[in-house]
């Protein structure tokens, strides 16, 4: 029976360019692979057609992706505003719990 390695930088990348690819208000990726397991992916992608916010909470969208299988992992999915992203490059608002942009990867729309 094979084994199905799980590269995540390469899925990780894979949905970044797709969601680039696909959503018209995307634009740009940001891939954060620190303080997470093996088997998560959170991205960070700027949507410069969301409405203002003024919540200062941000909250991920969780999708487990092929649950159940030898590919099975999670992907997080934040969606922010330009202005919120300058201010999380800032330091002016905070990420979700133990996400970091330490060795963040920037996918940008081509």
């Amino acid at each position: 029976m094979s084994t199905v390695v799980f590269d995540r930088d390469e899925v990780a990348e894979w949905y970044a360019t797709q969601h680039l690819k696909v959503d018209i208000g995307l634009v740009s990726a940001h891939y954060l692979p620190g303080n997470c397991d093996s088997r998560e992916i959170r991205l960070v992608e700027v949507n410069e057609l969301l409405g203002d916010r003024t919540d200062e909470s941000l909250q991920p969208i969780d999708s487990g992706v092929e649950m159940g299988t030898e590919s099975a992992h999670r992907l997080f999915v934040l969606d922010v505003t330009p202005e919120q992203w300058e201010r999380l490059k800032r330091g002016n608002l905070s990420l979700p719990d133990n996400w970091t942009l330490r060795d963040s990867l920037t996918f940008p729309k081509s």
